[in-house]
């Protein structure tokens, strides 16, 4: 591997000269001898990568490099690989073929089994915290008209599926963060059960 062709794909990068940076970067990955060069690498990269306003990474950076580690890991039920792919899933989002072999796998599925890999990891916890409130927020977008799921009002059963999530959230949530919020949420839920209910009783 010669890094040197990687910190000239930076500079390139930050001198916004694509082509040359596109070259250098095609160097660089064409560089590694081995197998066991590239998780080396890629474990030193991660903690220090640079995401761009999507939360993505550079797509070659993550396609010949980091996916190929961070998949097999997942897939033996590695713990850091699951979390990085969670980080990453603006990247397999943008890959169809990727996502397809995941099995469409979402952020939160991948929080959610690091977080049942190593329940005691404070930065899974948060993340996985992070992204079921950031998911309880957007089904609640449109109220009072009603809650969603997905794109849909939710119906009985996905209710009983959203109030799992809401007890999930009082678990994880240590710190009381979210208290307000899910204090609110939990009546404008039954206020909207209610209203099924009847909507039910009346058909």
């Amino acid at each position: 591997m010669n890094i040197e062709l990687y910190q000239e794909f930076r500079e390139y990068e930050e001198k916004g000269l694509k082509k040359q940076a596109s070259k250098s970067l095609r160097a660089f990955i064409t560089s590694f001898d081995s197998d066991e060069e590239i998780n080396e690498w890629v474990w030193e990269y991660l903690p220090r990568m640079e995401t761009n306003r999507h939360s993505r990474i550079r797509h070659e950076i993550f396609h010949e490099l980091v996916y190929p580690i961070l998949k097999n890991g997942y897939e033996n039920n590695d713990f850091s690989s699951t979390l990085w792919l969670g980080k990453l899933a603006q990247n397999i989002y943008q890959a169809q073929q990727l996502h397809e072999e995941l099995d469409w796998v979402t952020e939160l599925g991948l929080y959610k089994k690091s977080h049942e890999l190593d329940p005691s990891n404070d930065e899974a916890r948060l993340l996985l915290l992070k992204a079921i409130v950031a998911w309880l927020e957007y089904s609640e977008h449109e109220w009072p008209s009603g809650i969603l799921y997905g794109n849909d009002g939710a119906n009985i059963e996905q209710c009983n599926e959203i109030s799992t999530e809401v007890q999930r959230v009082l678990q994880l949530d240590k710190e009381k963060k979210y208290s307000e919020f899910i204090k609110k949420y939990i009546k404008n839920l039954s206020e909207y059960r209610a209203r099924l209910n009847k909507q039910r009783q009346e058909a």
